[in-house]
């Protein structure tokens, strides 16, 4: 079981949502020693309200536009500053927007590569960390064709790809930082409140009105599953969390040098 206590935990993501669920839930059972929280704009009531529910835990904020990488090196590097070493890294910012296909891509997953690569420094125990985890949010469609949103699915495909890729257990053996991927399912949060103005193309009706049909999972229960999957300790593994539920994804195979 992963111990959290006197961690240094780096969250990037909005202030809804299960990311956000999840960080309420590390504050009121866990002994967390800081929190860095990094998104585009400051909630400053929500701010206040996570540090009320455990006073003893420093809680900051930094700006961040995950569409730059010198927005990303520069709040990177203050948080490494503030942190001096980074425990975990919650990479957990989501966007659903096909039609606009650079964003949905840019936040979804190259803001979270060069995020995460921008952090390895903080964490590698060969530079200036002390090893830790790397969470990656993906999807059930990072496992799973999405038809009516064939771009968020490419950008979930990758996260799994480059989570996997840094999985690797000769990655870990050098750096002592494990990866990991969350695969939630259909979620009740902000992202599907507007499905049929974000599909990739307009043939998207039956689909959407399935999705709108579909039982949802409250956002508070994926986040305490994601807290169990994490708990798990298993470098490069996926873990589908639906429904009250979490359970790893096993990948065979297909090639091998």
């Amino acid at each position: 079981m992963y111990d959290w206590t006197g961690k240094n935990v780096m969250y990037v993501g909005g202030f809804t949502g299960i990311g956000f669920q999840l960080l309420h839930q590390l504050m009121q059972r866990q002994k967390l020693k800081m929190l860095g929280i990094v998104h585009r704009m400051e909630n400053v009531e929500m701010m206040k309200k996570l540090q009320a529910e455990n006073p003893s835990v420093k809680v900051m904020f930094m700006q961040v536009n995950l569409m730059d990488k010198v927005s990303i090196e520069q709040t990177m590097k203050k948080m490494g500053q503030a942190m001096g070493n980074i425990d975990v890294l919650l990479n957990c910012e989501d966007v659903l927007l096909d039609k606009d296909v650079e964003t949905t891509i840019g936040i979804n997953l190259m803001g979270m590569i060069h995020m995460t690569l921008k952090a390895m420094p903080y964490m590698d125990k060969t530079q200036m960390g002390l090893g830790g985890m790397v969470v990656n949010m993906s999807s059930v469609y990072g496992l799973e064709p999405a038809p009516a949103f064939a771009v968020y699915a490419a950008a979930k495909h990758g996260v799994i790809g480059f989570t996997r890729s840094m999985g690797d257990k000769h990655i870990y053996q050098k750096t002592g930082v494990m990866f990991m991927a969350m695969c939630p399912g259909l979620t009740n949060t902000e992202m599907m409140m507007n499905l049929r103005d974000n599909v990739t193309w307009d043939h998207s009706e039956s689909l959407v009105e399935a999705i709108e049909n579909a039982k949802r999972q409250m956002p508070e229960e994926a986040a305490c599953q994601i807290i169990k999957a994490i708990d798990m300790m298993k470098n490069g593994s996926m873990w589908i969390v639906d429904m009250g539920q979490v359970k790893e994804v096993n990948t065979p195979m297909h090639w091998q040098m």
